[in-house]
């Protein structure tokens, strides 16, 4: 199985004194949050998806690591009210989701991130940018919700991504009040579906943007 680049960096950022994370989007069906418990015996996680096929999937597969004790998963949409008190966590994670959002939605999922992390607490994000190829073949863009929609090659369902500069996505974060650390974009290919069996056919551009509370 290839290293993700964008997986091995933020489980870098990660500090031992990071033991309660939320990962938002179960990242690579649960492996990253696997790594994540391994590597600290008294870190506690909480993996969020919208997926409940995938949810079912991510379950066993923890279950089979006997780490479903430290690692809890479910349905929870990041971009409403979440069920935390205000600076409950020391590490926020979110690979590969926020790109999923509208402006509208991503404004209210920031503002939430930001107030249930803790007071100099980290948060990793990264998304998808508009050097993709999905972004550069687009059929549609929808610019009050920043959507671009592109058709499937297997399937030729549309699917829609707000697809980010380094500026979009560092802006957003800065309007909920989140520190900018640091900010790097590279190329990765990543897997095509959620099991993390497949790999796509093309090579996508990452933004990568490590921010504090």
């Amino acid at each position: 199985m290839p290293t993700s680049i964008s997986e091995e960096h933020g489980l870098a950022y990660m500090s031992d004194a990071d033991l309660v994370v939320y990962s938002v989007g179960i990242s690579t069906a649960g492996a990253a949050e696997i790594k994540m418990a391994k590597s600290n015996a008294k870190r506690k996680i909480i993996a969020t998806t919208l997926d409940e096929e995938g949810l079912n999937e991510t379950k066993n597969f923890i279950a089979n690591q006997n780490l479903q004790d430290r690692i809890i998963c479910k349905i929870e949409d990041v971009s409403k009210k979440l069920p935390y008190d205000d600076e409950y966590f020391d590490y926020i994670y979110a690979r590969l989701v926020l790109h999923y959002l509208s402006k509208q939605q991503l404004s209210s999922a920031l503002a939430e991130l930001h107030r249930v992390l803790k007071t100099e607490g980290k948060l990793f994000v990264v998304v998808r940018s508009i050097e993709c190829p999905d972004y550069k073949i687009r059929i549609k863009y929808d610019e009050k919700t920043g959507f671009s929609y592109s058709a499937s090659p297997n399937t030729g369902i549309l699917r829609k991504r707000y697809f980010h500069s380094t500026e979009s996505i560092c802006e957003a974060l800065a309007r909920a009040n989140f520190s900018i650390v640091d900010t790097s974009s590279y190329s990765e290919q990543l897997y095509s579906g959620y099991g993390r069996k497949v790999l796509s056919k093309n090579i996508d551009h990452l933004i990568e943007v490590k921010a504090k509370k």
